[in-house]
């Protein structure tokens, strides 16, 4: 794996606007939530973090660290195509930019991260879900 940067400027979503992704995912049946057709959220931070609060409906795939990312992106991908629309998520927008030029270099062309990531999430008080074990 080439080294991929986590920073410069990449495609981006605000909050609301993933907020309403997460809202039209959580419509969804289970079973339509698996088409390739209906968006995926990608949570590129560590499992703790993504335990102590994530947006409802994300999957996660740590991208730490980064040489390791293939072997945990790869089983959230298999229902998807190159064209599925796929959001990526970290703290505060530099993961997530690697994430998204791994997938890039990959072929999915439709990849968008979140605006600032879950700080901005989290600055508008958005729904989060939290996984308590």
């Amino acid at each position: 794996m080439s080294w991929l940067w986590t920073f410069g400027r990449v495609p981006e979503l605000n909050a609301q606007g993933l907020l309403n992704v997460s809202r039209s995912i959580a419509a969804l049946s289970e079973e339509e939530r698996l088409l390739s057709k209906t968006p995926r959220i990608i949570d590129v931070r560590t499992e703790t973090e993504y335990k102590s609060g994530h947006i409802p409906f994300s999957l996660n795939a740590s991208f730490l660290p980064p040489w390791n990312w293939e072997n945990k992106i790869t089983p959230l991908l298999q229902t998807c195509n190159q064209d599925t629309e796929i959001y990526v998520v970290c703290l505060s927008a530099h993961r997530s930019i690697g994430a998204l030029k791994w997938l890039n270099n990959k072929g999915y062309r439709n990849i968008k991260q979140l605006e600032g990531g879950m700080k901005a999430w989290r600055s508008y008080s958005f729904e989060e879900t939290l996984d308590v074990k």
